[in-house]
């Protein structure tokens, strides 16, 4: 990258060798709106990253057993996490500002290494990205996540930066929509979106409420990337749509609360109930919208086992149609706004119209139109199942 300030600029991202030329709008002024018929963007490429330390079920019951005692007849889960220091450091009691200085430690580095494998996946330079994405809520930077991010793999100065740090679960999905949304106002741009979260250093050993054992119970560390631009080949996986939609009187069912230790998790165990009633009627009106008949493929966000049975109740799926996405969530665990990603990550043989689904506080429901390139043998109902790829790759 060239040394010193870029020239400014007063037109939206784009004007030098590196940026993507971008077609003149409409004459008359103002904000003009994209007109195609649908906008579509692809993914390019992915990149997933998890710390070295892991735990399973039973040793993760174990643990958590000297704080909820009750835990000692119970038959846990059989999922893997991993965690960016060993269990008994992860329990142990840290001040606020000792878990922000293991956060600014290792988030940056796991989204690093993300991005990286992204734009190798994808044959996209760094100095190609327009836009960067980050996505975070399990600690605070300032200068964002991006700034180092920058630095650290080679965007360029002029780079345009979007973080965003609040929307929990929901996050990852999220950016993917304000990535795909970026590309219809400005389709030959190259965006990365990486999200990295690190719930362990969220643990409370002296909050004994069921919000912190569940969460305790179910979340891993990790950072997942994807490189976004449009589909020259036609063979990718594809976004065509996607909203966000709130549910109404949940606002306290799910989020962090500060405070002088560091953040307190609130996982309200109504939260599979409120998905459950209100999931529907809000996917019905959205595919009805997007002009599915009924998704062929799924990626839900791995919440846990009690979400995935109520997505399961609420939309009345086939039998094998969450598949894929429990075998994420035994993979890896619950990596918050990460786990969109890594679930997107292993639709290797995904055909026809599908369906992303993620959840964060608020309660927000996101969606995402998805469609899986159609291949020989293959009918318009996607016949071919999408099979997750190996989480750590």
């Amino acid at each position: 990258m060239a040394a010193g300030a870029p020239t400014p600029r007063t037109t939206p991202p784009g004007g030098d060798g590196k940026r993507a030329q971008h077609r003149a709008g409409p004459a008359g002024g103002g904000t003009q709106p994209v007109r195609s018929p649908r906008p579509v963007s692809a993914f390019l490429g992915f990149g997933t990253a998890l710390p070295e330390h892991t735990i399973d079920g039973e040793a993760g019951r174990a643990a958590l057993s000297a704080y909820w005692p009750r835990l000692r007849g119970v038959t846990p889960e059989p999922v893997t996490r991993h965690l960016v220091a060993p269990i008994d450091r992860v329990l142990r009691l840290r001040s606020l500002g000792e878990r922000m200085a293991a956060y600014a430690e290792h988030a940056p580095r796991l989204a690093r290494l993300a991005s990286c494998r992204a734009l190798a996946a994808a044959g996209v330079e760094p100095d190609q990205i327009d836009l960067v994405i980050s996505v975070s809520c399990t600690g605070y930077l300032c200068p964002s996540l991006d700034v180092q991010l920058a630095r650290e793999t080679g965007l360029r100065p002029d780079v345009t930066r979007l973080p965003l740090t609040e929307l929990g679960c929901s996050g990852g999905a999220a950016g993917v929509a304000a990535a795909h949304r970026h590309l219809a106002a400005f389709p030959d741009s190259r965006v990365l979106v990486v999200a990295v979260e690190v719930p362990s250093l969220t643990f409370q050993r002296d909050d004994r409420s069921l919000d912190n054992l569940r969460a305790a119970l179910v979340f891993g560390d990790g950072a997942a990337a994807a490189v976004l631009g449009p589909d020259e080949t036609g063979g990718r996986l594809q976004v065509h749509g996607a909203a966000s939609h709130l549910l109404p009187g949940s606002e306290d069912a799910l989020g962090f609360d500060l405070r002088d230790g560091g953040f307190h998790v609130v996982l309200d165990r109504r939260v599979p109930q409120l998905i459950e009633h209100g999931l529907s009627a809000v996917v019905a009106e959205f595919t009805a919208r997007q002009g599915i008949d009924r998704p062929a493929f799924y990626a839900v966000h791995a919440g846990g086992p009690r979400v995935f049975d109520a997505v399961d109740a609420a939309l009345r799926l086939r039998p094998d149609d969450l598949a894929p996405s429990r075998r994420v969530f035994g993979q890896v665990g619950n990596l918050s706004s990460a786990s969109i990603l890594f679930n997107l990550a292993g639709l290797r043989d995904a055909a026809g119209d599908g369906l992303a689904l993620a959840f964060g506080p608020g309660v927000t429901i996101e969606l995402t139109h998805l469609r899986g390139p159609r291949r020989s043998g293959q009918n318009s109902q996607g016949i071919s199942r999408a099979r997750p790829r190996n989480a750590s790759s």
